[in-house]
């Protein structure tokens, strides 16, 4: 039914979503078929364990932050320590509430995903053909391979930063904040999961209704493919209604990041914080990957947004009305209306809608704060007799 690349990688996924307790049950798989199992006293035990974990933490982590590193003589570096904490606190509240207090809801969301899964593939298969899904599941692995390896790159030199910083003064801070980064870093690859799984999808449809434009169209097959879009526009809504919550979180600690991986690399440039060549090599390579990663998963969001509203421009291949009967040309009318009136739109608490212009918002908004934090910055060391003109220049 998948590809192998593909199966292994939404394996991995599902993976990491187990490991740290953000699944609301396991899967099952037998026969061919995956199934949601129900919620074993085991599982609802251990899914306590990293929650409360992670949790525990956060007092630890801002105190020692705050007076245990090198943050200790820098009020805006503290700051943003502080803000950074509280943020990836709302963060781990978030994730966690939403598997604790709509686990029914999400089980059933599974459910659904995994049942109308198994009755679309046979129509889908038919219909274009094992070739052209083999092709697009080669182009989707491909696609998400590249985005977790930008994801884990950034975590690995995250962690080899954060080691370098404070393993040598406080380690178990360190520990910690390992755990936290991995934890966050699985919520991330849990919603790649998501998108790439609705990708798969609705430019299944696309490939479909390609398919039945060039050949005789019939009326039971479009009115099959018209309901397969409908029903994953659907299911689309209600994942990004239940994990709406989680996934805002994780762009706002996304975007708190970004400020600090900027503000952190003007310190490391200006010898505020004092790193050899091969920790600004690292830097430049973490700013680097953590651009990356924050287009790569706007552009993944727009992708499958892209993929649900824009097949009815292929409607327009159906030209050649003479080849249509009566009832294929009333049910491509249906489709039409249904695909014209409901878009599919990503809305983080019903309030900013994501595409690209808000990306391209996102960077511009990153880059002010970052200049804001800046001109704290040359205010503090004006106060503390420092010439402006001294300020980019290397200290002995």
């Amino acid at each position: 039914m998948l590809h192998r690349r593909l199966r292994l990688l939404l394996f991995f996924g599902y993976s990491q979503m187990l490991i740290f307790g953000l699944l609301p049950s396991t899967l099952l798989s037998g026969q061919g078929r995956v199934r949601v199992s129900r919620v074993s006293a085991g599982y609802l035990i251990y899914s306590v364990c990293p929650a409360l974990f992670v949790l525990a933490e956060t007092p630890f982590m801002m105190a020692s932050g705050l007076l245990g590193t090198y943050m200790r003589h820098n009020i805006v570096l503290q700051w943003s320590q502080l803000l950074m904490t509280s943020i990836r606190l709302v963060a781990l509240l978030s994730c966690y509430g939403t598997v604790w207090l709509q686990r029914r809801r999400l089980m059933q969301l599974y459910a659904d995903l995994l049942q109308r899964w198994h009755a679309h593939w046979p129509t889908l298969r038919r219909v274009n053909g094992a070739k052209s899904l083999e092709r697009l599941q080669l182009e989707l692995a491909g696609q998400m391979l590249r985005m977790l390896c930008v994801n884990y790159s950034m975590v690995i030199l995250s962690l080899i930063m954060q080691f370098r910083l404070h393993a040598r003064t406080n380690l178990m801070y360190f520990l910690f904040r390992i755990a936290t980064m991995l934890m966050l870093s699985a919520q991330r690859v849990s919603f790649i999961t998501l998108l790439f799984l609705l990708i798969h999808q609705f430019r299944a449809v696309q490939l479909a209704l390609h398919a039945l434009s060039r050949s005789r169209c019939s009326q039971a097959d479009l009115s099959r493919v018209a309901r397969i879009h409908s029903e994953w526009l659907l299911l689309a809504r209600r994942a990004f209604r239940l994990y709406d919550l989680a996934n805002a979180s994780i762009f706002l600690n996304m975007f708190a990041v970004n400020v600090t991986i900027f503000y952190h690399a003007i310190q490391f440039g200006n010898k505020t914080i004092k790193s050899n060549y091969v920790g600004i090599l690292i830097g430049d390579a973490l700013v680097t990957l953590n651009i990356l990663n924050s287009v790569l998963l706007m552009n993944l969001l727009d992708d499958a947004l892209r993929s649900c509203n824009d097949s009815a421009l292929l409607l327009l291949q159906f030209n050649d009305l003479r080849r249509l009967s009566a009832e294929s040309h009333k049910e491509l009318e249906l489709f039409g209306h249904r695909l014209r009136n409901n878009r599919l739109v990503y809305r983080i608490c019903n309030c900013v809608i994501l595409d690209k212009p808000a990306c391209l918002s996102y960077m511009a908004v990153v880059l002010t704060h970052v200049i804001l934090l800046m001109q704290f910055d040359l205010k503090r060391r004006h106060e503390q007799g420092l010439k402006y003109e001294n300020f980019f220049k290397k200290e002995n």
